[in-house]
């Protein structure tokens, strides 16, 4: 099993150097891959200087994470007009992977604490973007975020496809749900991770600052827990990790990485990444 799996990490992690000027570093540090947030992208421009360099470093560019800033327009815009936006930015990164040959687009079901109502019309639009991945050969892995229903509701539908799968962002698992197992839920569809860990719940309500993406073992998650779960449900793909380095609106979240520089986080968080492939490939 080890020998199949690949570490990846994500680019950006908070530092004001360009992305696409990390993958050296990334490169270098030991990771054999890595990913991108496209955000609000719809050409190829974006996504090209990073497939270009990895290419040529030789680094396997596992996975595009497409915008989510507007999922929620998909299930509850009833005009169509800012689904219709939205629709076409997720197969812009639908396009982008299929044409650099990456083999997989993260999507987020829903955006907003607030939601928790999925529709019908929102499953028969998505059903647009589904096909449009099966014709480009491309894998969708939804993630789960606040909203869980949403994705419940997706996976109900689409799950049974052959290109529909589930990442399991174990960060989002501990605050935005409550630390419900939906790996165990999810796991005969897992195809992917967004491993980060977190300080859990910190106040009366959830809100996405408590998402600060710390690396693994920095914070308060059951690693154990974590990779016994992910062992039980057969899981044998990529161990990709999405962090950042930065609290968010510059909370002291992750103060731990205060002053490292891009080469000495990387560094950590490739040790923090071999001692997770090695809890995940020895527990029971």
């Amino acid at each position: 099993m080890a020998d199949k799996q690949k570490l990846c990490i994500s680019a950006g992690m908070s530092f004001d150097i360009p992305a696409v000027d990390q993958l050296e570093t990334i490169k270098a540090t030991g990771f054999d891959g890595f990913f991108i947030d496209k955000y609000k992208k719809t050409d190829y421009t974006f996504t090209e200087p990073f497939a270009e360099k990895a290419a040529k470093l030789g680094l396997y560019f596992q996975s595009i994470h497409a915008p989510f800033y507007g999922m929620d327009d998909i299930w509850h815009d009833d005009s169509g007009e800012l689904s219709d936006i939205m629709i076409n930015d997720l197969i812009a990164s639908i396009d982008d992977c299929a044409h650099f040959d990456i083999p997989l687009v993260i999507m987020h079901a829903i955006i907003g604490m607030d939601n928790v109502t999925p529709t019908e019309l929102g499953l028969q639009r998505l059903e647009k973007v589904i096909d449009y991945s099966v014709k480009k050969g491309v894998t969708i892995a939804f993630e789960n975020t606040e909203g869980e229903m949403y994705l419940e509701a997706i996976l109900n539908r689409y799950g049974k496809l052959d290109n529909i799968g589930f990442c399991i962002d174990t960060g989002h698992e501990m605050c935005y749900n409550h630390s419900r197992d939906l790996i165990g839920k999810y796991g005969d569809l897992l195809v992917s991770t967004h491993l980060n860990d977190n300080w859990g719940i910190t106040g009366d309500e959830i809100t996405f600052l408590d998402d600060c993406h710390l690396l693994p073992f920095d914070g308060v998650g059951d690693w154990e827990n974590i990779a016994g779960r992910m062992r039980r449900c057969g899981y044998d793909g990529d161990l990709t990790f999405e962090v950042i380095s930065k609290g968010r609106k510059g909370l002291d979240t992750n103060k731990k990485y205060d002053g490292m520089s891009l080469e000495t986080y990387l560094a950590v968080a490739y040790g923090k990444a071999l001692q997770f492939k090695e809890l995940f490939n020895t527990i029971i």
